[in-house]
């Protein structure tokens, strides 16, 4: 069997309180290329020196307080990588992607959303991966492969320049960074920003492409 014919095979066993779902995958060749693309692109994305979760993000109605920023980010430090999701047994390597409360684990025909509440699952035709990039005024330490294009000061006038009526006006860096979105019909809504532009393309191709297969399968 396939997931060239997508195949899934579920068995339940009980341990006390704790459930453990089986899933097994039998690839054709052309699933096992489209998959390992995925885990080609993954293993790009985690070469970023930075990876973060955007939690939330709110508009700056003084700018010169905010070395001239619009917006504000609240942000926190994540990874991607290969892991396995808990209580769940496979054949394969997976992905999974922590994104605050949530982690997302990518298989080869959906990924599963698993957070405190329980598990949900988005197939990869209705997954949507959009890529962005964004200059931040960086107000933390500057990630070593970040481009850094341009300077502001902390506290700015309105011609762009020093506000020298504030002591200890620094220069902060602007740095460009690549947004990479996550959502869904069904409700998914997940915002992760990386360090280093260019690598958020081939992860939205390779989630394309499975979701391709997915509805030809």
């Amino acid at each position: 069997m396939t997931i060239g014919s997508a195949v899934s095979v579920f068995a339940y066993a009980h341990d006390q309180l704790r459930k453990t779902t089986v899933l097994f995958y039998d690839f054709d060749d052309e699933m096992m290329a489209c998959y390992q693309q995925l885990h080609n692109s993954v293993s790009m994305l985690a070469t970023c020196s930075k990876i973060w979760h955007i939690e939330a993000s709110g508009a700056v109605y003084d700018p010169k307080y905010h070395a001239g920023a619009t917006n504000l980010l609240r942000r926190k430090a994540t990874a991607i990588g290969k892991a396995k999701p808990p209580f769940v047994k496979t054949n394969i390597e997976t992905i999974a992607v922590y994104v605050g409360r949530q982690t997302l684990y990518f298989f080869p025909d959906k990924v599963l959303v698993f957070d405190r509440d329980g598990v949900g699952a988005v197939s990869y035709n209705q997954l949507f991966v959009n890529v962005g990039n964004r200059q931040v005024v960086e107000n933390e330490a500057v990630p070593r492969d970040a481009l850094v294009v341009g300077k502001t000061w902390k506290y700015v006038n309105k011609s762009g320049g020093p506000d020298r009526r504030f002591k200890g006006n620094t220069e902060i860096p602007v740095c460009l960074y690549e947004n990479l979105s996550f959502t869904s019909h069904s409700g998914l809504n997940e915002l992760l920003q990386l360090s280093k532009t260019g690598y958020g393309e081939s992860f939205s191709h390779a989630i394309e492409i499975l979701g391709k297969k997915v509805i030809t399968s």
